[in-house]
């Protein structure tokens, strides 16, 4: 069940959010507890039933090994979270990576082993990651032991359950047995529904037509396709632009729907393609899994305590082990390698005391921003190919190895001899969709560099948990009235009717 489909938008959020509302307008906060697990619960399982029984397992042997480690002392209890985290990487390696060590074996060894083919459980990463760092935390004697529905509903709470944000118990736990005042539930209504709508329309409208460019593009040269210059970059920049609105459009649909329930989630999400330094795009994107990353992997690890090259190891390490995170598959393991090294580039440079990347100047600002996003899309490449193969093909089309090919029609519009001399030849490019296709990038670059974002229009009515430190507070904000809402209703019907007549696909973070 995904939050666009028809049976999320007109039973399942529609039938949970009354439900809750009624027990809480009650004071039953232990029940309105209770009806979110068992509906979160219902959310999963609605995918494959019979994967169920899994988050169950994973919820109750984590709780219950937390309470152990809880009670012990931090200094005798070391070796049993090794066990805890070795029990939770386990469970994660044998679904998302036992594959791909067996087809990297047989082609190592030459061997013809079977691969099992298992099912990648929904969320899997997901809820790997919340409790590891649970029973980090309980190792470091950080906290006590909550109750264990309120454990259990913090991993599997449906808005944040199948593609984040990475939410810290600390986070969420508390807010479960906050009774909400009927003068809260309007407005935590009114902005949860507008911040869904929001990502809806950026799913509906901006991602998934952004990904039929892509898939043109990487599902031909996945079966042997070779793309000229023109065909190569406008499927590139289509799939990043497909995963920045898909990405956006389902932080800010998680954020809407937790807030309708009164209860915050942490921004995810914060204008990335505005980035000017890979440091700083890091600081925008996935902005929960970097928090994790860098508390419980590169703080583990020395982070900067020990040496500026130990700094840099760290680093590239973490971020190989973000990219293997992200999908079992040497492409994954080179996004994020070339990633780590551009991170600790990024730092060199600053500890050098040349100048500084942040572009803290407009004419820096708009320096380094277009820099940035071209290498970023240049690195999302082997993040969306299905091979090295596909990823370097595409990667020698778009520095004009396959060569400089116009479609034929476009020698008519003038003299062509000096095009010709400089080695641009006019053919079929099959791959190619014509001019439109560069004036709809056009537009969406221009969203993505010049629009305000969801948290800066919904500043004032604090839409996440944490304020987003790049919010502009020049950009006017939003605030209720009753033009607006039936605005936004006419709206929302609107883009319900899209979702019947046809599903936008899948969330490309679904299933990692």
């Amino acid at each position: 069940m995904l939050f666009h489909e028809p049976i999320f938008l007109y039973a399942f959020l529609p039938a949970t959010l009354a439900a809750f509302l009624v027990l809480q307008s009650y004071g039953a906060i232990a029940g309105s507890a209770w009806l979110l697990l068992l509906s979160s619960m219902l959310f999963y399982g609605w995918w494959d039933p019979l994967l169920l029984p899994l988050l169950a397992a994973s919820i109750t042997f984590n709780y219950f090994f937390g309470l152990v480690l809880v009670r012990r002392a931090a200094s005798k209890s070391n070796i049993l979270l090794a066990l805890g985290i070795a029990s939770n990487l386990g469970l994660l390696g044998f679904f998302k990576y036992a594959d791909f060590a067996l087809s990297t074996l047989n082609a190592a060894l030459g061997t013809n082993a079977s691969l099992l083919d298992l099912p990648l459980p929904l969320a899997i990463s997901f809820f790997t990651f919340l409790q590891i760092a649970f029973l980090v935390d309980c190792n470091r004697q950080e906290l006590r032991s909550p109750r264990f529905i309120d454990y259990a509903l913090f991993v599997s709470y449906f808005p944040h359950l199948v593609a984040g944000p990475l939410v810290h118990h600390r986070e969420l736990i508390p807010q479960f047995r906050r009774k909400i005042r009927a003068a809260e539930t309007w407005e935590n209504l009114a902005v949860g529904s507008t911040i869904f709508i929001i990502g809806l329309a950026k799913k509906t409208l901006l991602a998934s037509p952004a990904g039929i460019y892509s898939d043109k593009l990487f599902n031909a040269v996945a079966a042997g396709a070779t793309p000229t210059f023109i065909e190569a970059w406008p499927g590139v920049l289509g799939f990043a632009f497909q995963i920045y609105f898909d990405f956006s459009a389902y932080s800010d649909m998680a954020i809407g729907i937790s807030r309708m329930f009164g209860i915050w989630l942490p921004v995810n999400f914060a204008s990335p393609y505005k980035a000017t330094s890979i440091v700083d795009f890091w600081r925008r994107w996935h902005i929960t899994l970097s928090r994790f990353l860098r508390d419980y992997l590169y703080v583990p690890l020395g982070g900067s305590r020990r040496g500026t090259g130990r700094r840099y190891l760290n680093l590239i390490f973490v971020m190989l082990l973000g990219g293997a995170w992200h999908g079992a598959g040497w492409t994954f393991i080179l996004w994020g390698g070339l990633h780590g090294l551009l991170l600790a580039a990024s730092h060199a440079w600053r500890d050098a005391r040349v100048r500084s990347m942040t572009g803290s100047h407009q004419v820096g600002k708009w320096i380094w921003r277009p820099l940035v996003f071209a290498t970023v899309v240049l690195l999302w490449v082997p993040f969306r190919a299905d091979g090295l193969g596909t990823t370097m093909s595409i990667w020698q089309g778009m520095l004009g190895l396959h060569g400089f090919v116009l479609p034929e029609h476009y020698a008519q519009i003038g003299p062509i001899g000096s095009l010709e001399s400089l080695g641009i030849r006019f053919s079929a490019v099959p791959l190619y969709a014509g001019g439109w296709q560069f004036v709809d990038l056009a537009i969406a670059l221009a969203i993505v560099w010049f629009c305000p974002n969801t948290q800066e229009i919904m500043r004032n009515y604090r839409p996440a948990l944490a304020t987003d430190p790049t919010v502009q507070h020049w950009v006017p904000a939003w605030r209720p009235g009753l033009v607006l809402a039936v605005a936004t209703g006419l709206f929302a019907c609107f883009l319900f009717a899209l979702t019947m007549q046809k599903q936008p696909g899948e969330f490309i973070y679904f299933q990692f």
